[in-house]
């Protein structure tokens, strides 16, 4: 008796569904339910969300299938909330069958060992004929033959060429520093460089930096003209001849230079300030090296 009640409570619970899709985001259950329950009171109206936002469609519950499919004719192709939407009755869900259970599997049966080949007194002889020796043995074997013939003469053999290459003295390589190995010197640590000592202020010579890569010797000479120059040199590198971006400039004496220290302290060229300031010997020493 119960088996023929469980449907029927089922339908009476869920009733004929219609779909109704393409809704606006912003339609609710109750402005669904209102817009079908126009003809025939419906029994739920339900919108399919994701968290609290509308998916686009949902479902009406009709007492009968002749009420869902009179909605389904008369609101498809409707408006609701400035949308056109879509309206079908609900296809019943189809419950998937149980999976079928797995025979289990035969075992298989036990190979029958293989026959014996015990002999009389008892001793199991191999397959092959061989007597069972291991390879140590076959080895030690086949040392001791090659020994005892070469004892007696008869054979000269060769040594194999594993015992030939540990034979041969190894050769190392020497280091890229070209220290000889096996002298039993102690490997010399690298001598520290000399600090770089500078020299004494020159009294007569000014260095000048910051120079236009495109100077040259008489436009350095030209921006000190209104003092007493004997020379201006920009250094310049070996080989391509392009400009270092200073140079030097002497002066007649110490007074002079001291007078080049005090004027020129914002003196710029091409747009770019200068930096000007007493040349030591060391710098001095670079100037003539590069002239």
């Amino acid at each position: 008796m119960s088996q023929d009640t469980a449907p029927q409570a089922h339908v009476e619970e869920d009733g004929h569904k219609v779909f109704v899709g393409n809704l606006s985001f912003q339609t609710t259950e109750a402005e669904l339910a209102e817009l079908f329950s126009k003809p025939t009171a419906v029994l739920k109206a339900n919108i399919i969300t994701r968290g609290t936002r509308s998916l686009g469609y949902g479902f009406v519950a009709y007492e009968t299938v002749a009420q869902a499919e009179a909605a389904a004719a008369a609101y498809n192709k409707t408006e609701l909330g400035g949308r056109e939407i879509n309206v079908e009755v609900a296809k019943p869900k189809v419950e998937r069958a149980a999976p079928k259970e797995r025979a289990p599997k035969k075992e298989k049966a036990p190979k029958e060992a293989a026959p014996s080949n015990d002999d009389e007194s008892g001793d199991v002889k191999p397959r092959t004929g061989r007597s069972p020796r291991t390879r140590a043995s076959r080895k030690s074997g086949s040392r001791n033959k090659t020994r005892n013939e070469g004892e007696e003469g008869t054979t000269d053999e060769a040594p194999k060429d594993d015992e030939a290459k540990e034979s041969r003295p190894k050769r190392t390589r020497a280091r890229k520093s070209g220290r000889k190995e096996g002298n039993g010197e102690a490997p010399s640590s690298p001598t520290p460089s000399a600090p770089r000592t500078v020299g004494p202020p020159s009294k007569t010579t000014v260095f000048v930096a910051n120079l236009p890569f495109a100077m040259e010797d008489d436009g350095l000479k030209a921006l000190f003209a209104e003092f007493k120059v004997t020379s201006a040199h920009v250094v310049r590198r070996r080989g391509s001849g392009r400009s270092k971006g200073f140079g030097f400039v002497e002066l007649v004496d110490e007074a002079e230079q001291q007078n080049v220290i005090e004027k020129m302290k914002n003196a710029q060229a091409d747009g770019r300030e200068l930096v000007i300031k007493v040349a030591l010997s060391e710098e001095q020493g670079e100037k003539e090296a590069s002239a």
